[in-house]
This record gives structure tokens, C-alpha cells and sequence, in this order.
């Protein structure tokens, strides 16, 4: 679970929209992933098997949200894409861009956001089809338009985060 960390608080990031309600996603996918583990029957598999069971939960979670008219407000502070970045020390342009991002991630539908976030994780066009259950040339049409959409969202909407 350690070594998975990041990636599902990226999902958590990208589906929930403030703090609390990521903090929850994170706890409702861990205990998801605690009750699927006994019916994990390859361990090569465990990968897709994580993102499969992360992001049905977050798709679940924002379904529930939404059904009790919960309003999606995404706002990311700089702690928060901090976190997210994992890899390196991150500058407040970056912070900015970051929060930019993800904003315009939220704005995509459930199986968009899915898609853009295994492919910000770089999973193969198989590994996302494997996770999403579509076929690789499917994954490929789809992500170019949710490619798209995203640049489209991201050149529409002036970044709004402030440090």
C-alpha cells in the first residue's frame, strides 16, 4: 500500500473536491481494496487490479456525492499538489499549473477523468485498456478526444489559483 500511495491520492485528487471528501475516498478505497483481496488471484495483475478497484470506488463515491446534491467546488492548495508531485521539489509557477490542471481534469466526465489520470500515470495504452476494460484501440480514440477536451478546458479557463 506504501508503494501505491500516490497514485491513489492522485485519484482522490481528481475525483473529490476538497479535503474531507479526499480524505474519504482514500479510506473507502482502501477498505475496498482490503475486501477485494482475497479474490485477487494473480499477482502480475495487482496493478490494474489497484487502479480498477480505485477508480470504481471514486466513480461510486462521486456518484453518491452527486445523488445527495453535493456542488463540486475544486480548489487545490499548494500542500496539496505538493503531495502530488512526488517526484520533484515543486516551484509556485509549477504549484499554479498543477492546480490549473487538476481543475480542468474535475470538469471531465467519470470515464474522461479515468482515462487522463491512468495516462498521466504511465500506463501503457494496454494497461489502461486492461484497468478500463476497453480495447487498446478504443483507449486510443478515446483518450485523443479526452486529450482534447482537456486542452480545450485548460486554454478556456485562466488559471485561478493563487499561492
Amino acid at each position: 500500500m506504501n508503494e501505491n500511495r500516490p497514485k491513489i491520492l492522485k485519484i482522490c485528487r481528481v475525483y473529490a473536491w476538497n479535503r474531507d471528501d479526499q480524505d474519504d475516498l482514500y479510506q473507502e478505497i482502501l477498505f475496498q481494496i482490503w475486501r477485494g483481496l482475497p479474490n485477487l488471484k494473480e499477482e502480475g495483475y495487482a496493478g490494474t487490479w489497484l487502479y480498477r478497484v480505485a477508480l470504481n470506488a471514486a466513480m461510486s463515491f462521486v456518484r453518491k456525492k452527486t445523488s445527495r446534491g453535493a456542488a463540486q467546488t475544486t480548489t487545490y492548495d499548494h500542500a496539496q499538489l505538493e503531495q502530488i508531485s512526488d517526484t520533484q521539489p515543486v516551484t509556485d509557477a509549477k504549484n499554479d499549473q498543477l492546480a490549473h490542471l487538476y481543475e480542468a481534469i474535475a470538469q471531465l466526465n467519470g470515464m474522461e477523468k479515468a482515462l487522463i489520470t491512468l495516462f498521466l500515470e504511465d500506463l501503457s495504452y494496454e494497461q489502461i485498456g486492461a484497468v478500463m476494460g476497453l480495447s487498446e484501440s478504443n483507449v486510443g480514440v478515446m483518450l485523443h478526444r479526452a486529450k482534447k477536451k482537456l486542452s480545450t478546458l485548460m486554454k478556456e479557463a485562466p488559471c485561478t489559483t493563487t499561492p
